[in-house]
Formats: structure tokens, sequence, C-alpha cells
């Protein structure tokens, strides 16, 4: 019922360019109540199941045009090929970006007591967008399987929409896609780039001098490259560097050298994925505008007004319309982030709940 009050707020929008519209449904009014009372019909046949909901959006690119029958026929046809063929649902089409975007509000009891399925929804998911790219001639969006940057959590979306900053993995991956723009680069000089730009690496090296991973450490802050993206990791950064074993074994154990003596215990952690260093960490070099200061310091250029999402592109920047953040950190490196206006509202119902301390009520 909250995904489907905030959508009916959409449409009461007073901006009149901003409302959304109900493309389609299968309930018999928008009256919230008389919607309640029939999704608690089929409710009554699945008691024990509290997962019940489905809701989703569908994001277009700027550059594809596309009227709502066309946009219904494509909810429609999405809801199918995920196996929702005979479900209570709700199509919005909201204006309140410059992309064309979708929610879709769906019930996972069917009429006659089944439920669909949500094993392995991703992956359906994904493959049903890929074939609707193709037969609607969409913009394209390069499969999960080959992007080179991990897109950004739910932690890291609630943190961006609360503070209006970017977060130190949003950072470190523009920092190190700066540092990677040259073709093969030498192992000694992408230790010597990174360093000066304040981003430390920690090579998992065995005494045969063989290298299995890496991690990285900037500002306080430790995550390993798998975490940060396919193309950080080890095993892809070694295809576009030059790099020899012999060769580069001892530059190596002199950059693990620094890296311990700048973080000691931190370089030992056995903790997956990343975190924040205890205090003590390197200070922050970044500055703004020529400016000195930390990355907590970063203000944007516009205001972040209302809560406020972010999008990766898969075009590995961090791009949107919304507040613009210029880093120039003590090598001088640029970076650019953006922030869009478009809105979280899963992020954001969840943030809600826990300011009022409220658990989830639906539970998988």
């Amino acid at each position: 019922m909250g995904a489907l009050n905030y959508n009916l707020k959409k449409i009461n929008h007073p901006d009149i360019t901003k409302r959304a519209e109900l493309l389609d449904t299968n309930f018999t009014t928008l009256d919230v109540k008389q919607i309640r009372q029939e999704v608690e019909l089929l409710r009554q046949l699945r008691p024990g199941l509290n997962r019940y909901v489905y809701h989703t959006s569908l994001n277009f690119a700027e550059e594809d045009s596309l009227d709502n029958k066309q946009l219904k026929s494509i909810a429609l046809q999405y809801l199918e090929a995920n196996g929702f063929t005979n479900n209570q649902y709700l199509i919005f089409r909201h204006h309140d970006a410059d992309h064309t975007h979708l929610h879709l509000l769906v019930n996972r009891i069917t009429f006659d007591g089944d439920v669909v399925s949500d094993s392995n929804n991703y992956k359906k998911s994904e493959a049903a967008l890929r074939e609707l790219e193709r037969q609607y001639d969409l913009a394209a969006v390069e499969p999960s399987h080959r992007v080179q940057q991990r897109a950004a959590k739910k932690d890291e979306l609630e943190m961006v929409m609360r503070t209006g900053k970017p977060s130190d993995k949003m950072v470190l991956q523009q920092l190190l896609r700066k540092i990677l723009t040259d073709e093969k680069l030498s192992l000694a000089e992408l230790v010597k780039r990174g360093e000066s730009a304040g981003v430390h690496f920690l090579f998992n090296q065995a005494s045969t001098g063989r290298i299995s991973g890496i991690t990285y450490f900037y500002a306080g802050f430790k995550i390993k490259g798998q975490a940060l993206g396919n193309s950080f990791k080890w095993a892809e950064l070694i295809k576009s560097i030059d790099y020899e074993q012999i060769r580069d074994g001892q530059a190596i154990s002199e950059a693990n050298d620094r890296t311990k003596k700048l973080y000691g215990d931190y370089t030992t952690a056995g903790r997956n994925g990343d975190h924040e260093l205890r205090p003590g960490s390197p200070e922050n070099t970044g500055c703004i505008d020529g400016q000195s200061g930390s990355i907590e310091g970063i203000e944007s250029e516009s205001s972040a007004g209302g809560e406020r999402s972010l999008a990766t592109d898969q075009a590995i920047d961090i791009m949107a319309d919304g507040a613009t953040f210029d880093l120039h950190n003590s090598s001088g490196m640029g970076i650019r982030i953006q922030i869009n206006d478009d809105i979280d509202d899963e992020a954001i119902l969840g943030r809600n709940r826990r300011r009022k301390r409220k658990g989830r009520q639906n539970t998988r």
C-alpha cells in the first residue's frame, strides 16, 4: 500500500507537467480502500505468504521516444516474461525526470491462488529487458555480467540522498579510471600515479611471486578489487597494464610495504567487500575548486532538493541531471560526479521505516 500511495501521490502532483499517468490496471477502481479489499481477497488464498508484492521500475534512455501505447505494451510484455499472466497489476508512467520511466506494481498471488516465483528474478528480468530493447529498437544497456564498474548499493544511495555527497567507492572508481586512461601503463607507473592521487595498493602476493588479488586503500577506506568492479580486479587489471611477474616483483613488494606502513593492521583484515578504517587512518587530501578540504567537505553546485538517488551510467561515468560535484585531489586529477533527481522510492520507504523504528512488514 505504501508503493501504491507513492504512485497515486505522483498522479496528483501539484505540477501538471510532473503528474504521473496510469497506463493500465485490472483493478476495478483507483480507490485505495477498494484496492486493499481486492488484494486481501487474494491474500486469503495464501495467508502464510508475506512477500506478496512485486514492485519495479523500467527506465528508458532519454533518446528513446515512446508513446503511452508502446510503453503499455512493453510493460505488459515484461510482466508476461516474468510470469505475471494472471495477476492483479498497475502500470504507472512518471514524468518527474528527464528520462521516461514506468512503475509496475503486481500481486504475486494469482487469481487462482498460485504464486509467481521470485527465484532468479534478476536474471529473468534482465533477459526480458534485453529482448525488449531489441524488439522496440531501444538504447541498448550492457548486460550486468559485462559491466566493468560495480553499481552503487542501496546504503550508498541512501547516503547520497541523505548527505548529497558521493560515497568513497564512487570517488575511488572515478580516480582509478582516470589513472588507467593510458593503455599498457606499466605497473610501476600505475602505483606511482595511484599513490600521487592518494590511492594505495595491497597486492595479494604469494611466496612464488604470483599475484592472486588486489585491495585498494584511499582516504581511510578499504575495498577489494572484485567489490569495486570487474575492471579493477587483478585478473582484469593485468589485461590493460604492462605487467611481468619477475620484473615487477620488487615494485609490488615495495608498494605493499608502503601500504602496510600507512594502514597497519587493516592490511591484514579478513573482511570481504569494503569498510571504513579506524581513527588514525590517513587524512583525505581532496579539495574542491582548488580549496583544501576533505571528501566530507564537498558541496554541490546546486542544492539537493528533496529526496534523491544516484544513477550510474553504463559508460562508467556517474551521470544524471541534478547536483554536480567537481573533485580535484592532490594530484590535480579532476572527477565529475552528478546526482540524479529521480527517486528510488524503495530506498526512501526503507529510510522512513527506520526513522519511525519500524521493521519491514514483508519478508522473504
